[in-house]
């Protein structure tokens, strides 16, 4: 049980020393005056509505993380006492049937469906960048639409407001890229622990099948 409990653990401080990597950066980037530069730059508020999205994606990133970890832990200490676990179901559908291969199947569809949502995630912060840069084009293109004198007065409002949509353009594809990036390398990560246990597990019943 030590040992579970250390291996799970393990799995949880990967997550966090990949989280707390993470933040860090953001902290320097917010040190150096970007975070906030960028946040007064985007009057739309989409990279705001993003940055919410990354928040919310990385508690449930952690939480899988978790669910992973206690998989693995019961798995590798033979505990199928939790009978809301993947690893127990698995291991108690295939005391009723020998068809190992539907099982693994069935239950990598299991955690493809937990990580997608991530993906889905990383995906709607791209969307939102993209939609933000076309806001911003609208709002650079409409001061040349309503000018209607070329007065230096005029000009220089005009170009104010222009290089203000530029900015939510510039500032929002950016969010929404380094946000969907993030995102892509945490749920990748989780991807690839749930292919590593779903193999130990193929190879377990492998060696108990011969």
């Amino acid at each position: 049980m030590k040992l579970n409990a250390q291996n799970q653990s393990l799995g949880l401080l990967r997550s966090l020393l990949l989280l707390v990597l993470i933040i860090f950066g953001i902290w320097i980037l917010n040190e150096r005056g970007l975070v906030a530069v960028v946040m007064e730059g985007d009057k739309s508020k989409i990279s705001v509505v993003i940055a919410i999205l990354w928040i919310f994606s990385s508690i449930y990133w952690l939480y899988l993380s978790k669910v992973i970890s206690t998989e693995r832990s019961s798995f590798e200490g033979m505990d199928f006492s939790n009978k809301k676990l993947i690893v127990s179901k698995f291991f108690n559908s295939l005391k009723e049937t020998e068809n190992k291969d539907i099982l693994i199947n069935a239950f990598e569809s299991e955690f493809e469906k937990k990580i997608s949502y991530g993906v889905i995630a990383s995906d709607i912060a791209l969307k939102l960048g993209l939609l933000g840069t076309i806001i911003g084009f609208i709002l650079m293109l409409r001061p040349i639409a309503e000018l209607n004198s070329t007065s230096p007065e005029d000009l220089k409002i005009a170009l104010a407001s222009m290089s203000s949509g530029m900015a939510v353009a510039l500032y929002t594809t950016l969010t929404g890229l380094i946000v969907s990036t993030l995102l892509r390398i945490q749920f990748h990560v989780i991807a690839i622990w749930s292919i590593s246990l779903l193999n130990d597990l193929a190879f377990y019943t492998e060696k108990k099948i011969e």
